[in-house]
């Protein structure tokens, strides 16, 4: 019809018109590529470990669910003084936690090997700390990262930049508060009122760009 001619003529003119001023008719250009997941998954298998202290005030439990636990919240869920797994699953968000009694004080690995002094650190200190954590294959991840990789530089900007973004250093607080921003629900008080106490695997790979349900091969 008369109409779609007119139509496709337009369009003609208009492309025409767009390539002699250098006008770009691709997708504009995306960012740098996210994270790979087997890259976060050497990260969080550094920074991870099997334990989580929570809150202090929870006296004796069994761990075992019980409907008429004292500990049990209305909500149906429960409050824990001691988290334990057999892997690697949480990456504490507190520096450090001294129930003052047998079950004793926590310091999460990450902060004593990242800030040994517990004063800031340079990009280049954290890097050397980051590579002399190690690696345990985490709870979480799908699939299976060897321990003889090492974190690859790259992993160790993209944790940086999260964790200090353009800044020249990072003090333990920082990098706290940082960790803190990646669980699901940042505003949590947490177990004692200092805000979510730890991440699992999902939050910390969402955070960096990875994909969490990815098989690693």
């Amino acid at each position: 019809s008369t109409a779609c001619v007119r139509v496709c003529v337009c369009v003609c003119m208009l492309l025409a018109a767009a390539i002699p001023l250098g006008l770009s008719l691709s997708p504009p250009a995306t960012s740098a590529s996210a994270l790979s997941t087997r890259d976060a998954c050497l990260l969080f298998g550094a920074l991870a470990e099997p334990l989580v202290h929570l809150d202090p005030e929870v006296g004796a439990c069994c761990h075992s669910a019980c409907s008429d636990c004292e500990w049990r919240l209305p909500d149906g869920g429960y409050r824990f003084d001691v988290l334990k797994a057999t892997k690697p699953k949480w990456v504490p968000c507190y520096l450090r936690r001294d129930f003052g009694d047998e079950r004793g004080c926590h310091e999460p690995r990450w902060a004593s090997a990242l800030f040994p002094g517990g004063g800031e650190v340079t990009r280049a200190q954290f890097g050397e700390a980051l590579a002399g954590l190690g690696f345990e294959m985490p709870m979480g991840p799908r699939g299976s990262v060897g321990a003889d990789g090492g974190v690859p530089e790259s992993a160790a900007d993209a944790l940086w930049a999260w964790l200090a973004g353009d800044g020249d250093a990072l003090t333990p607080e920082g990098a706290r508060t940082r960790l803190q921003a990646m669980a699901e629900d940042p505003q949590a008080e947490g177990a004692v009122g200092e805000g979510p106490d730890h991440l699992v695997w999902k939050e910390f790979a969402k955070a960096l760009g990875a994909k969490p349900f990815e098989m690693i091969v």
